[in-house]
């Protein structure tokens, strides 16, 4: 078997899920405390997190230091620990998924530095790997049409929509749908069961973290997989 990897981004709760001949993985890089009711719901189900915090300096030009050094070792550290749950012998996909510009600009320039150096790393340490990047928006629809029905609205030739079993469209996927489709596609992952028991949290309008950037980096690996299937 060919490694698979999904990948979302985030300052806040990098998530990494990895389909390989070593089995399901799931990786967190995440600043939020492990005693977060979520953080320790995750880790029963397998979820291996590695808590990152950084310092902090009133120095602009200091800080900027400081910020780097630390994308630095959370780059080379998240590449040495997707080394461990994949066959490096074997071809690698990784999908990413790429920014989204609604960020304010602090946070997007902040957010490009460290995809870049993640990016660069994959690259330099992994063979044979092969990255795609899909945006935002493509990934939300990916997912609608990887878990739902489409249906033909066409009248003369076949024309197809793709919405939920709410009617919403795949485009329009905002966290509580991407957690619906994650339940309702029965999608196979370690933590299936832990989502089935919060499901209300679908009923919210924000999911919190870091369980909204994992759904995101397991779709992003179950989109490509379907890709080359």
């Amino acid at each position: 078997m060919d490694n698979y990897i999904g990948l979302d981004i985030s300052l806040n709760s990098t998530a990494i899920y990895i389909e390989s001949n070593i089995g399901k993985n799931i990786l967190c890089f995440t600043n939020k405390k492990d005693n977060n009711i979520y953080i320790k719901e995750l880790d029963r189900y397998g979820v291996k997190f590695f808590h990152n915090t950084r310092d902090i300096s009133k120095d602009y030009s200091e800080n900027e230091i400081l910020k780097l050094n630390h994308y630095r070792m959370i780059s080379k550290k998240l590449i040495n620990e997707i080394i461990k749950y994949i066959d490096i012998n074997n071809n690698t996909y990784c999908q990413i998924e790429g920014y989204s510009f609604s960020k304010n600009t602090s946070s997007i320039l902040d957010i490009v530095g460290l995809s870049t150096l993640i990016r660069y790393n994959l690259v330099e340490n992994i063979k044979n790997i092969d990255i795609t990047i899909i945006s935002p928006s493509s990934l939300k629809l990916e997912t609608c049409k990887l878990v739902y029905k489409p249906i033909d609205i066409g009248i003369k030739k076949p024309k197809y929509k793709y919405v939920n079993n709410e009617g919403i469209s795949g485009g329009s996927f905002k966290k509580p749908q991407m957690f619906k489709a994650m339940l309702e596609g029965n999608i196979d992952s370690p933590i299936q069961t832990m989502l089935i028991t919060y499901k209300d949290l679908s009923d919210r309008d924000k999911i919190p973290n870091p369980i909204e950037d994992i759904i995101d980096a397991i779709f992003a690996c179950k989109i490509r997989m379907n890709s080359l299937s």
